[in-house]
């Protein structure tokens, strides 16, 4: 949190039925960057109030949903009958809580899916001593924004929705309102009941506050933001890509700030909380998923994934890893080409350079794991642990059967199956007899017709 301001609630209005969205899952509960639309809002929140005063007006289906922030008061709203109707109920539970004393306090008006809204955005808005206060904004594109009607004398008189806007096209783009308002809680309580009810939607609309506080000759901020596409809110599936390219331009300056070097940014894909230290290179076709952090002149080779993992300085990843959650890199260790680590740590100078499967496993400082090796981890009901002591020596090909203890500066044998711990300084082999037997001549095996032969009898 930046700052806690005195007398300041925050409304969001997280009602709606994101019929438009197309999804089973509600738009407010997609995943963006590894993070819930909505908990973008109640973060950016966070930053100007405690959570005990942010108040989430949403509907009885999704209240039931156990993905909601903890600590916001949810308030519920059925019928949902416009973001008015939101106002009006989380009101109510505001009133209860400060016991009608409203002198000195304000309440912020935020929209649920509008992810990509910065605190920056309003440090300016929020010092605006005006009895209401709109941020407002032109934007790049037609969206479904309402417009700001002023007067001859340049006065804010009235907000009109997208609904009952003549020329739907825009061609010049006015001034629109971003969904974001302050609002002064004693005068909010005088307005409140004077609200119109639309018959022919069903909806009392929030942006009415406008023309009834111009009606009563209250004072009307307004702040123009010079960023529209912060506040671009998700309604279709288009939305909700358009502002995931925005959030991964954001991420990646952030991480090249840090000191990252991508060699394809484009290409990239970051999420919120992706750390990177000084002289880290990021190759192209990467995808981070949440909680990654990477150390120090690490090197993420192309196409890897990595999910809550922590790499190593001067480490290696890739290509083509995948490092999933619970996973840890030592310095200078190495994870190469088509290796999947979960739940597994890989000690310092450590290295696993080559098709192998890692599951469960604690692998110790300086250990070398050969091609094809493959943890047993799984009994078909439980997940067992395997560990691997310093400078052991896991040959190609073998299989460790969990739960094990391979002990220091021991030797598997490539193509050994393990099933029982193995002391320290010893060499462990288990494999079945080889039988070696002469082939006759007209033997299947010695008569398998042979590539070369086709490709001349074709060229022929």
């Amino acid at each position: 949190m930046w700052r806690s301001i005195m007398g300041l609630s925050v409304f969001i209005c997280a009602g709606g039925n994101s019929s438009r969205f197309k999804s089973s899952v509600p738009k407010l509960f997609q995943d963006l960057g590894g993070k819930l639309v909505i908990e973008y809002v109640v973060d950016l929140a966070k930053h100007f109030v405690l959570l005990e005063d942010i108040y989430i007006v949403t509907s009885e289906k999704l209240l039931k949903s156990p993905t909601w922030p903890l600590g916001c008061a949810l308030v519920p709203q059925d019928p949902a009958l416009g973001t008015g109707h939101a106002f009006q109920l989380a009101f109510q539970k505001f009133l209860k809580k400060h016991k009608g004393d409203l002198s000195h306090q304000d309440i912020l008006v935020l929209m649920g899916d509008c992810p990509l809204i910065q605190p920056e955005d309003l440090n300016v808005f929020l010092q605006d001593p005006h009895d209401l206060t709109l941020l407002a904004m032109y934007p790049d594109v037609f969206r479904r924004y309402g417009q700001i009607i002023t007067n001859d004398s340049g006065d804010v008189v009235a907000i009109q929705e997208h609904k009952h806007t003549p020329d739907i096209s825009w061609k010049n783009m006015p001034l629109c309102y971003t969904g974001v308002m302050k609002i002064s809680a004693e005068k909010a309580l005088s307005w409140i009941n004077m609200m119109p009810f639309y018959e022919e939607i069903q909806e009392y609309y929030i942006t009415d506050f406008v023309r009834i506080a111009y009606q009563q000759s209250a004072n009307i901020g307004l702040v123009v933001s010079q960023d529209s596409q912060n506040f671009l809110g998700i309604n279709t599936k288009e939305d909700w890509q358009s502002a995931y390219q925005v959030l991964q331009k954001r991420w990646r300056v952030r991480s090249q700030e840090q000191g990252a070097l991508f060699f394809d940014p484009s290409s990239v894909m970051l999420s919120w909380d992706t750390s990177f230290s000084q002289d880290v290179q990021v190759h192209p076709f990467n995808v981070f998923g949440p909680g990654v952090i990477v150390e120090e002149g690490a090197i993420i080779f192309p196409f890897c994934r990595l999910t809550h993992t922590r790499i190593g300085a001067k480490s290696q990843v890739g290509p083509f890893a995948h490092i999933k959650e619970g996973s840890f890199l030592g310095k200078q260790s190495c994870v190469g080409s088509f290796v999947e680590m979960t739940r597994s740590s890989l000690d310092d100078y450590s290295q696993a350079k080559h098709l192998a499967y890692l599951g469960d496993v604690e692998i110790a400082k300086d250990v070398n794991i050969g091609a094809g090796v493959i943890s047993c981890n799984y009994d078909g009901t439980h997940k067992k642990k395997i560990i691997i002591e310093k400078e052991a020596f896991i040959g190609a090909g073998s299989m460790l059967v969990a739960p094990l203890t391979v002990g220091a500066s021991s030797t598997i044998g490539a193509g050994s199956v393990i099933t029982e711990d193995v002391p320290e300084n010893t060499l462990s082999v288990s494999r079945s007899r080889q039988i070696n037997v002469a082939l006759s001549k007209d033997s299947r095996h010695l008569n398998r017709p042979l590539r070369s032969k086709k490709i001349e009898k074709n060229n022929s």
